[in-house]
């Protein structure tokens, strides 16, 4: 058995821990899981959220997502809670379909991002009732303007590619 101990390094939303495994210390990121929604429409065109991350320091173009902040909610409830909070739309549990559950960022944290996909009507989606603070903007791209995104890098944010090539796949 590999000797393990662990201590709090910081803990204010996200939480810091060293570990120490054997003689190797390691810095542990404990953050919470996230959902995030492919959007089509009847004309196979994806709805992407423009958002400030502060992280990068841009906007960026992501499909909707969220983190399960809510202790004991489940992941359907989560994405329906996070599509009203970022697109105002209204979608119902049974049009979520689960396509994947990952660890985006596995080399120091164990956090999970859940992919669901859905179908709306092009018409019911209206940028301007968006009422979340951090999203600006809902865009809707076709196949190809989203690949030409992703090949300039305008699009860097992971669930996004990856919800990208599952499209891309199932074609």
């Amino acid at each position: 058995m590999i000797f393990m101990s662990e201590r709090l390094v910081y803990s204010g939303w996200l939480k810091l821990y060293k570990r120490l495994i054997g003689n190797k210390e390691y810095e542990i990121l404990k953050n919470h899981d996230a959902v995030s929604t492919i959007v089509l429409n009847e004309f196979d065109e994806i709805l992407l959220v423009k958002q400030f991350r502060p992280s990068v320091m841009r906007e960026t173009l992501e499909i909707p997502a969220g983190v399960l902040d809510i202790t004991g909610e489940p992941e359907e409830s989560c994405i329906i809670r996070e599509l009203e909070e970022e697109t105002a739309l209204k979608v119902e549990k049974n049009n979520l379909q689960r396509i994947v559950s990952y660890k985006p960022i596995l080399g120091f944290s164990a956090s999970n991002m859940t992919i669901f996909k859905t179908r709306i009507k092009k018409e019911d989606f209206n940028s301007s009732k968006i009422k979340d603070v951090d999203v600006t903007e809902g865009i809707w791209l076709s196949f190809e303007e989203l690949e030409d995104k992703i090949n300039s890098g305008e699009i860097v944010d992971d669930k996004t590619i990856m919800s990208y090539f599952h499209l891309k796949s199932s074609n």
